[in-house]
């Protein structure tokens, strides 16, 4: 088959020089650093392409190209700077979606690889830190995670170290289980995270944060790749499932012991040191969220979250840097390893090995020292457990050639979108704690507020306009305010699938219904931050950057498009659902795969339904009672 490009592994000098005309037309230089210049913007984004999957660099160099031909017959890196900005003003106000959206990824690019700085984020007084009320934590030994040789044997192997992984290697270990733990990903804590936030992504997470649903609108979903899953890089936040979520996994899906998992979220709280927050402590952009709120009467609180005495913390998306937030490398998998198990980092399981019907062992691949991989197997007698998450346990189970229908279905993402704020008053959302403040006001119409303050790196694509109007907004980033929106998807869905390379291909349809909560929830954050004493608001709608006080009618009486709004993910779920319904569950309600005997799914895949809130919480549980039922079978 023809193909536009070959296959790419980085970006091309073509690529670059796009990149770098528009990093120089957005920041000329002034008040604070000229692109290009003095920050090598183009250079930056062209080696962290390197690290990236061929499939992501081609998009990303498709988009390039198509957004130099905007102005065809010429090509937008050969105009004059002058006539380049003009431009860039004139697409931004586009009424062709098209011109929008690639203008978007330009400036996403150009965002990272810009504020990732220390001297762009410096002149605009940004600073990320951690800082607890008390003494700092202690390190608790993992053991050796160096893979061994050509591979080595176990009773159950667990891939997978995150909430759902750590969680059942817990119950199995302490059952007298041996057990081992394969981490696709590095293994990293507070005295090993880069300051760098695009060091961060590149390092630890899958695809380097790049991972996309595609959909109209395309989602990102960034999601942890390292020992400790996402819960190392998560913001903490602590929510017990529903009943009401509970009870529709009893009665509909047939989950006979959803309702009794109150011990395990007890357990859970326990061992994380789960606490509310004081609203003495969020932060002024949880303050004025908080007082927004309160101005019109409806109910939030301060979060629960995982940090115990942690009043300080903007980096929770690079690592905790004092690791205060509780994460699974350092609660879980400490005990499990004092409990027997072992873990291994860097040993990507490719295949579960199935003979005679019963999964066997795995065929994985680690580093072999010379910047390639070898082969690693691993043999379980008694069980394979995929904990890998609502992407790696589809990928692992596809790969291995399970055959049931649903597998990779039923994708939940809980749609997501950062409503920002400008204030005439300092914010410095930075300080105080990252997320801080809920508003479940509307959680019975499937929408929840929380005040998030997102990283620097990570918005400043979000914020309004280009070139000087962006810059000015950059150096007021003191007086910018942070809400997230998060909607409860139950008629829209997606699919994980397996692409000819055998990697996954995400796709999400989000309904209209939908759509319009996620608009709901705009309109709401955005009445919030006017209550609040906001001056204007960005609701992340394309062709529509900025509210400002009285545009709300309007907004609510035409709510935009599905494809019009600018979503993120943070919690991928259901995509190999538990049920007791053969013909839409390939996992049974005992955790088991339908069709293979002793492999197992212990993960936020294996959720019924999409949660509504944080989901942490609920994976820990889930994948406790799964370990209890399963330790009671493979000790008898």
């Amino acid at each position: 088959m023809h193909r536009l490009l070959p296959d790419p592994v980085e970006l091309g000098v073509r690529e670059t020089e796009v990149l770098g005309a528009f990093a120089q037309t957005m920041a000329p230089g002034g008040a604070l650093p000229a692109a290009e210049a003095e920050i090598p913007v183009s250079t930056s984004m062209s080696e962290l392409s390197r690290r990236l999957p061929s499939r992501q660099i081609r998009f990303m160099r498709l988009g390039i190209r198509a957004f130099d031909w905007l102005c065809f017959p010429r090509r937008f890196s050969r105009l004059p700077s002058e006539r380049r900005g003009e431009l860039l003003e004139r697409w931004a106000r586009s009424r062709w979606p098209h011109q929008r959206e690639l203008l978007m990824l330009l400036k996403t690019l150009y965002s990272l690889n810009y504020l990732r700085d220390e001297r762009v984020r410096t002149a605009i007084g940004y600073e990320a830190r951690c800082e607890v009320d008390g003494p700092e934590p202690a390190d608790l030994p993992l053991g050796e995670m160096t893979p061994t040789e050509d591979g080595e044997d176990c009773e159950v192997a667990i891939v997978g170290s995150g909430a759902g992984g750590a969680a059942i290697a817990v119950a199995l270990a302490e059952a007298g289980l041996d057990v081992l733990i394969l981490e696709a990903g590095p293994y990293a804590n507070r005295n090993t995270y880069p300051a760098d936030p695009v060091e961060a992504s590149a390092r630890y997470y899958r695809d380097s944060g790049l991972t996309v649903a595609v959909g109209l609108p395309s989602i990102p979903i960034p999601s942890a790749r390292m020992v400790g899953g996402t819960t190392v890089i998560n913001s903490g936040t602590c929510f017990r499932a529903t009943d009401a979520i509970l009870e529709r996994w009893r009665v509909e899906f047939g989950v006979g012991w959803a309702r009794d998992l109150d011990e395990h979220f007890e357990e859970a709280e326990r061992m994380l040191e789960v606490r509310p927050l004081e609203l003495e402590t969020l932060g002024r952009n949880g303050q004025l969220v908080a007082a927004g709120a309160t101005a019109l009467g409806a109910h939030g609180e301060p979060l629960h979250r995982n940090a115990g005495r942690c009043v300080q913390c903007s980096a929770c998306p690079q690592g905790c840097r004092l690791d205060a937030k509780k994460a699974m490398h350092v609660s879980y998998l400490p005990r499990a390893v004092a409990a027997g198990a072992r873990i291994r980092a860097g040993v990507e399981a490719r295949r579960v090995v199935i003979e005679a019907g019963r999964a066997r062992g795995l065929e994985c691949v680690v580093p072999d020292g010379g910047g390639g991989r070898r082969a690693y197997r691993v043999h379980a007698s008694k069980a394979v457990i995929s904990a890998g998450g609502s992407f790696g346990t589809p990928e692992l189970l596809l790969r291995s050639g399970i055959e049931h229908p649903a597998v990779g279905r039923n994708l939940r993402l809980h749609p997501s979108a950062w409503v920002g704020a400008r204030f005439g008053e300092p914010v410095r959302g930075w300080e105080g704690v990252m997320q801080s403040y809920g508003i479940d006001q509307w959680a019975d119409q499937g929408v929840m507020l929380e005040a998030t303050f997102t990283p620097l790196a990570y918005c400043g694509q979000w914020l309004p306009g280009v070139t000087s109007e962006h810059q000015e907004r950059l150096l007021d980033f003191d007086r910018i305010g942070s809400n997230g929106v998060q909607v409860r998807d139950e008629t829209s869905s997606g699919r994980v699938k397996l692409g000819a390379d055998g990697t996954i291909r995400v796709g999400y349809r989000l309904s209209k219904g939908e759509a319009r909560k996620v608009a709901f929830g705009i309109a709401r954050a955005a009445e919030i931050w006017f209550a609040a004493g906001a001056e204007e608001v960005y609701p992340q709608v394309s062709g529509n950057p900025i509210l400002r006080r009285g545009d709300l009618a309007a907004f609510e009486s035409r709510p935009p498009a599905g494809r019009e709004l600018r979503i993120e993910s943070f919690h991928p779920m259901g995509s190999c659902r538990i049920g007791a319904d053969a013909s839409i569950a390939p996992i049974d309600t005992d955790g088991s795969v339908r069709g293979v005997a002793g492999l197992y799914v212990a993960d936020a895949s294996v959720f019924p339904t999409s949660l509504g809130v944080n989901p942490m919480m609920t994976v820990i549980a889930v994948a406790a009672r799964l370990g209890r039922l399963l330790a009671g079978r493979l000790s008898g």
